[in-house]
């Protein structure tokens, strides 16, 4: 469940709030924001029965976003809509992606990435949550991994949003593609329809 202040806090959404408020008013941004955590609420206790595991994906990623994403598009052209919410992502990830830019300068991270990846993987991105995946290579250099199955495009399609899911996997590479002597690389994502 989320409250107006969350919009507010969350990282990168300062842009786009900044944004709307120039272009559709402070009284209509402050509707929208109002409309999205009332959306998002209603989306929360629509899918109250998913695992606590899946919630932490749609209850603190997918519905917030699609929520005000939802209510972005009523305002402004879902184009515009899209790539302010990238700009916001880009933005609100950069923490994340110096952090570990940074840890991953210290030679001996490196080896134990590849030990640790995998494994996040195999805990946040199981069938539990919603993702299939199959492992296609690990080792301590290399872990490739094919995404078969994602929450975050199965609920942006199923609250008619298709389009957004590409903001979530730029999150990732965001993230990811500032790694210190580690490459990380997408041949294709479903989002992207690839």
């Amino acid at each position: 469940m989320v409250d107006k202040k969350y919009y507010e806090k969350l990282g990168g959404f300062s842009y786009v709030l900044d944004n709307l408020r120039k272009n559709i008013g402070t009284q209509q941004t402050d509707i929208l924001i109002s409309d999205a955590v009332n959306l998002c609420n209603e989306l929360c206790d629509k899918y109250k029965d998913l695992s606590k595991k899946e919630k932490l994906h749609t209850e603190q990623m997918i519905f917030p976003r699609a929520a005000f994403y939802l209510q972005m598009i009523k305002y402004i052209p879902r184009e515009e809509a899209i790539r302010l919410i990238e700009e916001s992502v880009k933005t609100g990830v950069e923490p994340d992606r110096k952090r570990l830019n940074a840890v991953t300068k210290i030679p001996f991270i490196r080896p134990l990435f590849f030990k640790i990846f995998p494994k996040m993987i195999q805990v946040m991105f199981n069938e539990e949550v919603g993702f299939e995946t199959t492992e296609l290579e690990s080792d301590s250099k290399h872990y490739k991994v094919d995404v078969l199955q994602c929450p975050y495009m199965k609920y942006c399609e199923l609250l008619g949003c298709k389009e957004l899911t590409i903001t979530f996997c730029l999150s990732d590479d965001r993230v990811f593609g500032n790694m210190s002597g580690i490459t990380f690389k997408r041949q294709g994502t479903l989002g992207r329809g690839q």
